[in-house]
């Protein structure tokens, strides 16, 4: 993995706002499944270090993957031998760890930083078809849906403003605190709340949604700094978020436990747009889907609970008229029409 992707996947990590790299970032993990492992890594390392360095931190760390290799041209003929038998070691590690050398020395670089510092941010991430329960240091309750990460203060329990940020999906049981609004930033969202339970779908490439289960939560758009009015929501409503339009408007939903089902292994899927649906099985069952159709403007209705890929592949085989093969990870789909 080159350095570039690594910039892109710490760009992500700590929280910049920049769709370019998102999009780069998006591209590469679409690539392959092994790219999803490695960017699942990147980001467990990321938890519990400090700020990034500068862009001479770079340098330094390729620097001294520089300095092994000319130690080992260095070394004499008389260990040769030896150095074959470490040389085919090292192949060997590198073949397990691949690119995530270079990242555990560029962390190693990361200078501290004090206590109380606004840098001070962690990060949890679910791994690709794992649902994780993450307890935030003012007792807020979060699940993460596969593939989703949260970024929070590790002084949230007493800062004024609870800001978290939150890439993917996830569901939320904020511990009530009047003195402490807590608020949620998600793609061009942002949520607020006192003590409540909501659900938050902001994934890169689809229009984000807020559904309240319990409480009151207000949302508005947040577009490089720039908020639009809020919009208050109920149990059983929820906000989405047009990018076309650019526009919130609210739903009255009939069942809002359905927008987190995910949490007990559900897919759930209201007229949902089927290359949605088809990333939703991927992060569920880790697989990568290729489709010579792009089912553009199609979309599905169905629910499946805690079943077989293969069943669900049927479903789909019957709903939507495709053929598929697999093979290993990557499912490959011919043909298909909208219903």
């Amino acid at each position: 993995m080159d350095q570039e992707i690594w910039k892109l996947i710490l760009s992500h990590v700590s929280g910049e706002d920049n769709k370019e790299n998102e999009k780069r970032l998006k591209q590469w993990l679409d690539q392959d499944p092994v790219h999803q492992q490695q960017f699942e890594q990147a980001c467990k390392l990321w938890n519990d270090t400090a700020e990034i360095p500068k862009q001479g931190g770079w340098e330094e760390s390729f620097a001294q993957i520089k300095s092994v290799v000319i130690k080992l041209d260095s070394v004499k003929a008389t260990d040769e031998k030896r150095l074959k038998v470490v040389f085919k070691r090292w192949i060997a590690v590198a073949a397990i760890l691949g690119g995530m050398i270079l990242l555990s020395i560029f962390f190693q670089n990361r200078k501290p930083v004090p206590q109380g510092d606004a840098a001070g941010w962690m990060i949890e991430a679910s791994t690709a078809g794992q649902i994780l329960k993450v307890l935030l240091p003012d007792s807020t309750e979060v699940w993460l849906n596969s593939g989703s990460s949260i970024r929070f203060p590790k002084n949230l329990q007493t800062a004024a403003i609870r800001n978290v940020q939150l890439r993917g999906e996830g569901f939320f049981k904020v511990k009530r605190d009047v003195k402490h609004p807590f608020i949620v930033k998600s793609l061009n969202l942002q949520t607020r709340v006192l003590g409540t339970s909501f659900n938050i779908k902001a994934w890169a490439k689809y229009q984000p949604e807020v559904t309240v289960m319990t409480g009151k939560v207000a949302v508005s758009r947040d577009s490089a700094g720039t908020q639009s009015a809020a919009i208050h929501l109920l149990p059983n409503q929820k906000a989405i978020y047009s990018r076309i339009s650019g526009k919130l408007h609210q739903e009255n939903v009939e069942e809002a436990a359905d927008a987190n089902a995910w949490i007990s292994g559900k897919l759930m899927f209201n007229q949902t747009p089927v290359q949605e649906v088809f990333e939703a099985i991927e992060r569920r069952y880790q697989v990568r889907i290729q489709s010579e159709h792009d089912f553009k403007d199609c979309k599905l209705t169905a629910s499946f609970k805690n079943i077989a890929l293969a069943e669900v592949l049927q479903t789909l085989k019957i709903t939507l008229d495709i053929n598929y093969t697999i093979n290993k990870q990557t499912i490959y789909i011919k043909g298909g029409k909208c219903n």
